[in-house]
């Protein structure tokens, strides 16, 4: 059951799926029903919701103020609802956090893995990515948490302070006695994709970066990039806490005599005008 008006379900399900046709699917409406009431919703509040496209409908800033309000309600909606029912805990809440691949698996999965033992009904999602458009997704309501660089916060967002990750140079323990310098002129980088800058940071960061001279490869999951390092194939940077268990059974090794760059990051979220209590538990264990 759903308190929002039919006008603004329509929305709402042009944001989720992306076009007309696939709006319609969800609704059981023709595509022909669910344009009617996008413009009549359009002509109430005096603006433009979608853009256009033949890739689709994206989603204008006056859109993503209202998607804002239609979460916020539906959240209010599902209180009042499992109260009025006297239903508790029961009715299903979603949840879907965007974060980079590396701080999504080293600690913030096993976190979220305790909110269960309160929250039987609640279902979460992990999207984890590792280029700059982690707050696209909370804008379209594909994601109601991300994680990103603190100067990343906008404004209009509220956010926390998260621990930092800690970066660390590795490669394959078959270079072990090679000096930095042969390892930086002579090999390549790997990294998750051409937008990831993890690497190129750390090298600035130590006045390094002048000595690369190859291109870099990439490989989008820390398995495959692991394995990569590990067979000699190239070097890069891991967190220390994914890096930990491979230095403990000796299939990578530390470069740069183990020196540490801080990635600090943040959750942010849109504000609510009244949080429910399993957001407030979320962003409580994200730490």
């Amino acid at each position: 059951m759903s308190l929002l008006s039919q006008n603004l379900q329509a929305f709402v399900a042009i944001v989720q799926q992306g076009t007309v046709h696939g709006a319609a699917k969800q609704l059981h409406l023709t595509q022909t029903g669910v344009t009617q009431r996008i413009r009549a919703l359009e002509s109430e509040l005096g603006t433009t919701l979608f853009l256009r496209s033949r890739k689709g409908m994206k989603v204008t800033q006056e859109g993503e103020a209202l998607l804002r309000y239609c979460r916020g309600t539906e959240d209010l909606a599902g209180q009042a609802l499992s109260q009025i029912n006297g239903a508790g805990h029961d009715k299903p809440v979603y949840i879907s956090i965007v974060g980079p691949t590396s701080v999504m698996t080293a600690r913030i999965v096993d976190l979220c893995s305790k909110l269960y033992e309160d929250w039987s009904n609640l279902y979460l999602n992990f999207i984890m990515s590792d280029t700059e458009d982690r707050l696209s997704l909370v804008r379209s309501g594909k994601a109601a948490l991300a994680i990103v660089s603190p100067e990343q916060v906008p404004n209009e967002m509220d956010s926390k302070q998260l621990k930092s990750d800690k970066y660390v140079l590795v490669a394959s323990p078959g270079w072990k006695g090679r000096r930095l310098v042969d390892i930086l002129e002579s090999e390549r980088i790997i990294d998750f994709d051409e937008s990831d800058q993890t690497t190129l940071n750390y090298l600035k960061k130590f006045d390094l970066i002048s000595k690369v001279k190859r291109p870099r490869l990439f490989a989008n999951n820390n398995e495959s990039i692991i394995k990569l390092f590990s067979r000699g194939v190239g070097f890069g940077t891991l967190t220390q806490e994914i890096a930990k268990p491979h230095f403990d059974s000796g299939a990578l090794i530390q470069l740069n005599n183990g020196a540490v760059m801080e990635d600090h990051l943040a959750l942010t979220w849109y504000p609510r005008p009244e949080m429910p209590e399993y957001f407030k538990s979320v962003i409580s264990v994200i730490k």
